[in-house]
């Protein structure tokens, strides 16, 4: 996968979670509205820009995404390399995954995973290709507005008015502002505001604001300010520079435009509080007057003025009314701000080692030891002489489960349950499956799959995916020969090679059945060899030989697998997978 690839598939990742955080943080808001002044308000919107930033965040057991299912962030994005270096694509001849069963007793749930080992590949580059094309468009549009808004600022004249430059440097040393600030008269805008990139214009429509008296003036130089201070237009530029990213995220423009109203309550809250809560009426007054001018936002989105939102008036004006020094709690607030940033703004276990790029060739012991292990299954697998009679299918843990399942399969494989019969817990630790069977059939039932996970411990831990496969009383040949599993008959170049050449341009694996056509190479870092941009895994003609290509470099050992305990989709026809192999081999020096 390119780097762009990568790229967003990272943005992808970081934009649904953070829509998770957006609807923690509106949640927050509403059940602690009495509890967080304007300005805590305004900053739990920053967690979700630092979420959108962090290119990973910590692993930690107390993760919200610990909860989510693992495969939410572009889970259609199969058939690609992983960034663990993983190549994997579903079985477009066998079944798909379909989940059989809810994720909890009684209610219905269905999927359909995708099939051809291509075609998630290329959505992928059609949605890559649609997001940068949109995304260079919006860029240049920013850029063209903000070059016209330079050009048309550094021909506009300093004010010379001295009674008002004294106002601006009393209001400066009041509310502690030290930056480069040049006062400007333009016709530009309708509103005051900010703009600029570390040196700072605060521009001024000198004929709309001389119909404000000294003291409305005052206190509209008082809010700009307040905006420089609380570092508001740095914060816009990152505003700005996220909607191009996550443009096609609705919930990410509605928290900046949410982030903007609440910025605005908490500039009329540090005014408020630096003036000691004297004058409120004169400064909610203002604040009405400046919108009766006719003054409103501008179009450039990195201008930050006192009249940006109308719609955003009444609140102002109520929070300005009800203003009371130390009326907010912040000893609440910060404990809210810190506890969701330590549930969003960290990663799930998953998430980390997937991001470090991990390798999956074999299962850690601690983590294998902690997932439900099946004991026991009736039929057993690869039976070959199942009663057609036969009313259901079970599966036994180790352990008690919760109260959910995912029977996955689809097809003709996949046998049919009665009419209104639906599966069920005999207890805790089975599973049955009603099933209506006929003589003579081979048949599939999965148990889990790489999306759907709901055969779980009581404590939330998914079994690995695994199969039941068998065939009928009165099976030919041909059907029982389908419950064999695969075996690799031939590897190119073989399995522990030492002195395999560096031109070497792809891996060929050779089975003894026909496949099903996809493929799960697995493994990470630097030891999984390299696939060349806008090449493919492909099968042979008669799917017995699956071909990686490959760039390989001189004096290099290089480790990979085929299948792993979590990703299965090297199968035989019949959807019998293959077990796990490792495949090593070391590159001789040029």
């Amino acid at each position: 996968m390119s780097r762009l690839e990568l790229a967003f598939q990272w943005v992808l990742q970081s934009s649904w979670q953070a829509a998770v955080l957006i609807a923690f943080i509106l949640l927050v808001q509403r059940i602690f509205r009495r509890q967080l002044g304007a300005r805590w308000r305004a900053g739990l919107w920053l967690l979700v820009m630092i979420r959108l930033l962090l290119p990973f965040g910590p692993s930690t057991s107390w993760s919200l995404f610990n909860y989510l299912p693992p495969d939410t962030a572009a889970a259609w994005v199969t058939g690609m390399i992983s960034p663990s270096g993983r190549v994997e694509a579903r079985n477009p001849g066998a079944p798909a995954d379909v989940t059989a069963a809810p994720a909890q007793a009684g209610a219905p749930e269905s999927g359909l995973l995708a099939g051809p080992a291509h075609s998630n590949r290329d959505v992928l580059r059609w949605a890559l290709g649609l997001w940068l094309l949109v995304t260079l468009a919006l860029a240049a549009r920013l850029g063209w507005q903000n070059g016209w808004l330079v050009w048309r600022l550094r021909k506009c004249r300093p004010v010379t008015d001295d009674d008002l430059l004294a106002l601006l440097a009393d209001c400066r040393q009041r509310v502690g502002v030290r930056s480069a600030l040049r006062l400007v008269e333009t016709d530009l805008v309708r509103s005051p505001a900010l703009y600029g990139f570390g040196r700072w214009w605060l521009l001024w429509p000198t004929r709309v604001m001389a119909k404000l008296g000294r003291e409305q003036q005052r206190y509209v130089l008082l809010h700009e300010l307040a905006h420089l201070r609380r570092w508001d237009p740095w914060i816009n530029w990152l505003l700005s520079l996220l909607c191009l990213v996550h443009w096609f995220n609705p919930l990410v423009w509605y928290a900046f435009r949410r982030l903007r109203r609440d910025r605005e309550l908490a500039c009329d809250e540090l005014v408020l509080t630096l003036t000691q809560g004297e004058g409120k009426d004169a400064y909610g007054q203002t604040i009405i007057r400046l919108l009766e001018l006719g003054m409103d936002a501008t179009n450039c989105p990195a201008l930050t003025g006192i009249a940006e939102n109308k719609e955003n008036l009444e609140r102002r004006i109520n929070m300005i009314a009800q203003f009371r020094l130390h009326a907010s709690q912040p000893l609440v607030a910060a404990l809210l701000v810190a506890g969701l940033a330590l549930l969003t703004l960290t990663n799930g276990p998953a998430e980390l080692q997937a991001a470090q790029g991990a390798a999956d060739t074999t299962p850690k012991a601690s983590n294998a030891s902690t997932r439900p292990v099946i004991v026991s299954t009736s039929p057993k697998v690869g039976a070959t002489d199942v009663s057609p009679s036969l009313t259901e299918i079970t599966v036994t843990f180790d352990r008690d489960m919760e109260a959910g399942f995912s029977w996955t399969g689809g097809g003709p494989n996949y046998p049919t349950s009665p009419e209104g019969m639906k599966p069920s817990w005999r207890d805790k630790r089975t599973c049955v499956l009603p099933v209506k069977l006929e003589a003579g059939r081979f048949y599939r039932v999965g148990i889990n799959s790489t999306s759907f996970q709901n055969f779980k411990s009581a404590e939330g831990v998914p079994t690995e995916p695994s199969v039941i496969y068998f065939t009928t009383r009165g099976a030919g040949a041909d059907a029982k020969s389908q419950t064999a599993k695969p075996k690799i008959v031939e590897c190119k170049p073989a399995i522990g090679a030492q002195d395999v050449s560096p031109d070497l341009t792809e891996l060929r694996v050779t089975f003894n059945v026909p496949m099903g056509g996809g493929f799960s190479w697995t493994g990470g870092g630097s030891e999984f060899p390299p696939n060349p941009e806008g090449k493919k895994p492909s099968w042979s003609t008669d799917r017995k030989t699956c071909i990686l290509p490959v760039q390989l470099e001189p004096n290099h050992s290089y480790r990979l697998g085929l299948n792993s305990p979590s990703h299965k989709n090297f199968q035989s026809a019949g959807g019998v997978p293959l077990d796990p192999v490792v495949y090593t081999f070391k590159t001789k020096a040029r």
